[in-house]
């Protein structure tokens, strides 16, 4: 088979740190003449994918591009409109002296592992890693194939493999990073520990799971690996338990070591993460505990703090403002004058183009309809960036509840009283505007009504 060549042209920073021109030229063989002959190049940017270019495919699958260059991070090339088909490797360091690198690749063989670059030794020992850890994934994914003991003598091999690279290349991206995120710490790791052999295997993943997880250098954030593994980390605790998102948060915090760029994102993170999972235990216990220190040299994003600003103006127990919005007819609504009339208020932040908004309309139109004459409400908050769009789709797809609009002047300062950094989110409060809760999980809206009402 005829092998893909690209041929990445490098020149690194100069000195005065501005960024250097990378140029990129090659050839993507085998790709089926009814896909899109497109190819997007984007790198690992501490919680996304970033962009950096998209390829446009001569008839013969040749290509020439210069982009600007970003940091040292996983990269890959991804096929336009084939999500399955890409292969990653990492961008060099400023400081490295690599110029150009070679690739070879196929189109049938982006799969999701590794790209294989002729002449980069760090890319050489990515692709050994990446390798074993991509054939350890497709035997976990094949269990009818590959027995247990198949798929445990290949996590063996991968920590051998890491511990190895880890302690060879010290000083490289996949030393450093790759190979320890890669690890999974084995209770035979620990032959000398008598605390270890008592441990259930959950127990042992509790304590050990981070162990190596190198969160003391920056560069972490710049490889999917590390936010897989404090995804990862979250299955070991009791996420129905006020307790599981505690422990949680303990065990990652655990794990800093003093990386100021590091703690601030984790801190961001476990803040997405008891948002998203309603943990409002874990949300106060971290607020209340692992709140940073800001100093000006070194703050967290202002979207983090406009964040903790609206969760301490939303804390349960506090008074929100009586917001004055325009509904449809262009009538001025009271939320205290709602709020009055109805035992409990649901304050429902949407859009009209938010899919998870739209799975979620049908079931809260029953609950609505069954709880309504109980004497709940729903305020509905479109965040729609054009009023006409909010309009037209409402005429379209009209809603019984009570549906506002928030005019662009008024929006910084509603996002500073109300946590609702996704939609659709659901606040609720009581006849005085008093917040009842700020994390509802709307799958479990019905039962927490239920749980509710008859207090109020």
């Amino acid at each position: 088979m005829k092998n893909l060549h690209c041929l990445l042209l490098f020149s690194i920073f100069g000195l005065n740190g501005m960024a250097a021109q990378i140029s990129l030229r090659g050839k993507i063989a085998n790709v089926p003449p009814n896909a899109v002959q497109k190819a997007i190049l984007e790198y690992w940017n501490a919680e996304r994918w970033q962009q950096l270019e998209t390829i446009t495919l001569n008839s013969d699958g040749t290509f020439s591009v210069s982009i600007d260059a970003p940091v040292q991070a996983q990269a890959r090339f991804r096929m336009v409109n084939q999500p399955r088909y890409w292969a990653d490797f990492l961008l060099p360091a400023l400081a490295q002296e690599e110029r150009e690198l070679v690739f070879d690749m196929d189109f049938n063989l982006m799969d999701g592992g590794p790209a294989r670059v002729v002449g980069s030794p760090e890319n050489a020992l990515y692709h050994t890693l990446m390798s074993a850890q991509h054939g350890l994934t497709k035997l976990r994914d094949s269990e009818r194939k590959a027995t247990l003991a198949q798929i445990e003598a290949a996590e063996r091999d991968l920590n051998l493999l890491c511990r190895d690279i880890a302690t060879q290349h010290k000083g490289t991206f996949s030393g450093d990073i790759v190979a320890p995120l890669l690890i999974q710490p084995q209770k035979q790791d620990y032959p000398n520990n008598p605390k270890v052999a008592n441990m259930t295997a959950n127990e042992f993943a509790v304590a050990y799971s981070l162990y190596e997880v190198p969160f003391r250098y920056e560069r972490v954030l710049y490889h999917t690996g590390f936010v897989k593994a404090l995804n990862r980390y979250y299955h070991y605790f009791d996420r129905k338990s006020p307790e599981g998102g505690k422990q949680y948060i303990d065990g990652v915090m655990s794990r800093r070591n003093g990386n100021d760029e590091v703690d601030n994102y984790v801190f961001r993170y476990l803040l997405d993460k008891m948002m998203d999972y309603k943990d409002e235990a874990g949300l106060t216990y971290l607020l209340t505990w692992y709140l940073p220190d800001c100093p000006d040299e070194n703050p967290l994003p202002n979207s983090t703090l406009n964040l903790l600003e609206a969760l301490k103006n939303c804390e349960p127990g506090k008074l929100v403002p009586d917001l004055r919005l325009p509904d449809l007819s262009g009538q001025i609504v009271s939320l205290g004058e709602v709020c009055a009339k109805n035992k409990m208020t649901l304050l429902l932040f949407w859009r009209s183009n938010c899919s998870h908004c739209k799975e979620f309309e049908p079931r809260l139109m029953e609950i609505y309809g069954k709880y309504r004459p109980l004497g709940v409400e729903v305020f509905a908050l479109s965040s729609d960036k054009m009023e006409q769009d909010w309009r037209t789709h409402l005429e379209k797809e009209p809603t019984p509840w009570l549906n506002v609009f928030i005019p662009m002047h008024q929006r910084r300062e509603i996002s500073r009283q109300f946590p609702s950094p996704s939609t659709p989110t659901l606040i609720s409060i009581d006849r005085e505007r008093k917040v009842l809760s700020r994390l509802i999980v709307r799958s479990q809206l019905e039962a927490y009504l239920e749980e509710v009402l008859p207090s109020l």
